[in-house]
């Protein structure tokens, strides 16, 4: 497996490592420490810096393969000179990782890996995104909720929710947060999506939940607060050029505002 893990070499971002050790320990693989600095830009780290520092982040990813006795893993520093996202999904489309590990701030705080910019790559990367909030405190992602409007591709991203977290005993909640229409045809969609991993051979629990809310934020907020949820995936739509919606229910707004890690899908 390799991961790109997207860094911008603040203390904060050292909670994305516990993820990509653990997506790796039981295969080994390859992780990719991304940075791309601008250089003789004003507020950005020169390239003499970002060396230094990436030169800092390799050696601390080192340490923490040796504490935990952990083999096979191999560390790739990568620093770029340009725009963060440009030179991101460069490096993603050139070598095809497995996936993207990234951090991010939330909205409203400007940095290299703002929420801005993880849900503005969310719609782009060709590959699964993973993004940690900042303020989440690790643990490991056994009680995962799927958020489905009953797209075609759900299938297809369900199967990948169970490789890309294989190392653990993964409980997945998919969940469709109902506003209204026709209840009985949301149920027979659900069904349907249920009939079809039955023939998938995934290695872990799966339940079923139509969950009928006159907000769905709320609705989805509280589900993951009562089931201990520590993952959420999607696939991410697009309404329209600048906005980008999870359908016309849920919003990215609404994920990030959960501040637990983020798994999401280009179909």
């Amino acid at each position: 497996m390799k991961i790109i893990l997207a860094t911008d070499f603040s203390k904060e971002n050292q909670m994305l490592v516990p993820y990509a050790l653990d997506l790796l320990k039981s295969t080994g693989g390859n992780i990719v420490v991304f940075h791309a600095y601008k250089d003789h830009h004003e507020g950005s780290i020169d390239k003499v810096n970002a060396e230094q520092l990436m030169k800092e982040s390799v050696e601390y990813l080192n340490g923490e393969i040796e504490k935990q006795g952990l083999t096979g893993i191999e560390i790739t520093p990568m620093l770029m000179d340009g725009h963060p996202e440009d030179e991101l999904l460069s490096l993603t489309h050139e070598i095809q990782p497995d996936l993207v590990l990234m951090g991010t701030r939330g909205r409203g705080r400007k940095s290299f890996l703002e929420g801005s910019m993880s849900k503005s790559l969310m719609s782009k990367s060709p590959v699964p995104l993973l993004s940690i909030h900042e303020e989440y405190q690790y643990k490991p992602n056994n009680e995962v909720l799927y958020v489905t409007n009953f797209d075609k591709g759900d299938a297809a991203s369900i199967a990948k929710v169970f490789d890309i977290l294989k190392p653990y005993r993964l409980h997945l909640h998919v969940v469709s947060f109902v506003i209204d229409g026709d209840p009985a045809k949301a149920a027979k969609s659900m069904k349907a999506l249920e009939e079809t991993l039955s023939y998938m051979n995934l290695n872990g629990e799966i339940c079923y939940k139509l969950v009928y809310n006159s907000s769905p934020r709320d609705a989805m907020k509280a589900y993951c607060e009562e089931n201990n949820i520590s993952l959420a995936a999607f696939i991410p739509h697009r309404k329209h050029l600048y906005h980008l919606f999870f359908k016309d229910t849920v919003t990215k707004n609404d994920f990030f505002d959960l501040h637990i890690p983020l798994l999401t899908f280009n179909k």
